[in-house]
C-alpha cells in the first residue's frame, strides 16, 4: 500500500498552506492524521501493516492518547493481543490510568504504536511509562514519520514507519509565507495557539475545517 497516495485520496495531506508545528517553526505541508479515523477498512488495513515488522513479538499494543487509542485497539484486535493506551497526566506526561492496563503492561512484550511522529515527544514518554510498568518495549510502529525521527531518538529496539515525509521548517522570523502574508491555518497544528500570541499578524488566519 502507498500510505501517502491513500491519505492523499482522502484530503489528509496538505502541501501548500501556512502552518505552525509543534517545534513553533512554519512551514507549508501538513498532514492532518484525524482524516484518516472515519475510513475504518482504511484504518484497519494499516493496523496490519503496523504490526507486520513485529509479528509474534509482543503481547500488547499501547498507544498515547487520544489519536493513538483507535490504531493500539485494532492493531490489537489484528493480532489476537491486547490492546491499551497511556493517558495523558502524571509526573512523566503520560500514564497508564485505566483501571487494569498496567497489568497488561507487566512482564508483557510491547508495541507501541501511533499515527505521526514529528518530534516523537510523546510516544518517547509512553515507552518509558511502559518500562516503569514493567514492560519490555519492542519496537516502535507508527504511520507516518515526518520528524525524522530515529529509533535512537525514541530509546526504543527499533522503530517501524509506513511511510517517511519531510517538510521545510522555519524559524518565524525567517519564514517565507509569513513575509507573504500568508494566511495561517488556525484550526490544524499550532495555528490556534499562534494566533493567540500574535492576533496582529497581518496575514490573518483561516480555518481549513468545517470552512
Amino acid at each position: 500500500m502507498n500510505v501517502l497516495s491513500e491519505l492523499e485520496k482522502i484530503g489528509a495531506v496538505f502541501t501548500d498552506k501556512h502552518f505552525v508545528y509543534t517545534s513553533g517553526k512554519h512551514g507549508s505541508g501538513y498532514i492532518n492524521m484525524d482524516m484518516m479515523f472515519p475510513h475504518t477498512a482504511l484504518v484497519a488495513e494499516l493496523c496490519t501493516e503496523l504490526a507486520a515488522p513485529f509479528k509474534g513479538e509482543f503481547d500488547t499494543v499501547v498507544a498515547p492518547a487520544t489519536g493513538g487509542i483507535v490504531l493500539a485497539v485494532l492493531t490489537a484486535r489484528e493480532t489476537g493481543t491486547r490492546g491499551v493506551w497511556a493517558d495523558k497526566g502524571g509526573e512523566s506526561g503520560f500514564w497508564f490510568e485505566r483501571a487494569g492496563f498496567t497489568q497488561q503492561v507487566a512482564g508483557k512484550r510491547v508495541l507501541v504504536v501511533e499515527d505521526l511522529l514529528t518530534t516523537g515527544g510523546s510516544v518517547e514518554k509512553v515507552c518509558r511509562e511502559v518500562e516503569k510498568a514493567g514492560g519490555t518495549v519492542v519496537g516502535v510502529s507508527v504511520v507516518c514519520n515526518r520528524g525524522g525521527v530515529t529509533a535512537d531518538m525514541l530509546g526504543v529496539p527499533e522503530l517501524s514507519a509506513l511511510a517517511e515525509v519531510t517538510f521545510g521548517a522555519h524559524d518565524p522570523a525567517d519564514c517565507p509565507h509569513c513575509a507573504a502574508r500568508v494566511p495561517i491555518v488556525e484550526d490544524m497544528g499550532h495555528g490556534v495557539d499562534y494566533k493567540k500570541e500574535h492576533p496582529d499578524y497581518a496575514g490573518g488566519y483561516v480555518r481549513l475545517q468545517n470552512a
